[in-house]
């Protein structure tokens, strides 16, 4: 019995011995730039469209749109045009009597942007366009309730988006 006080001993003296004598080695590190946990945002450009009559699509691979994105946040998508930003879904008015509308469908892992002409018949390929894709957590849509979400650059100031 004595052995095993004494063995028992021997261990909480090594243990004790170990832990106490740990210490830092070296300086603190910069501090890491500031980020926003509530928001994913990318720029893409693409031109890699597939006709499905009687639209153009475009899908992307988004991991940050989850489930919890789609019940309770937003995933929200921005098309340049010249210098500005428009948010999706967007209809171009090219006459009077003719549009192509842009809209955007998401789901888990990504999204899909479909162009359609009016007149229903194959429009011509979109080409290579830029799309801005922004995703806000349930927590980051209620600490702004007073942002206009469909101003761009109102977006990229309140959640500090780097382009």
């Amino acid at each position: 019995m004595n052995l095993i006080k004494t063995i028992s001993a021997l261990l909480l003296l090594v243990t004790v011995t170990t832990f106490s004598s740990c210490k830092k080695e070296g300086p603190a590190g910069p501090a890491g730039q500031d980020g926003n946990a509530n928001v994913v945002s990318s720029t893409i450009t693409s031109s890699a469209w597939a006709y499905n009559a009687p639209s153009w699509a475009i899908t992307f691979t988004y991991p940050a749109i989850t489930q919890e994105i789609i019940n309770s946040g937003a995933v929200l998508v921005y098309l340049k045009v010249g210098n500005n930003y428009n948010q999706l879904p967007l209809t171009f008015y090219p006459s009077s009597s003719y549009s192509s509308t842009v809209e955007v469908s998401n789901f888990v892992g990504g999204l899909s942007l479909i162009w359609t002409d009016s007149d229903l018949t194959q429009p011509n390929n979109p080409g290579s366009r830029t799309f801005k894709v922004v995703v806000i957590s349930s927590s980051g849509m209620i600490q702004n309730p007073n942002v206009d979400f469909s101003k761009y650059e109102e977006v990229k100031a309140i959640f500090d988006l780097k382009d």
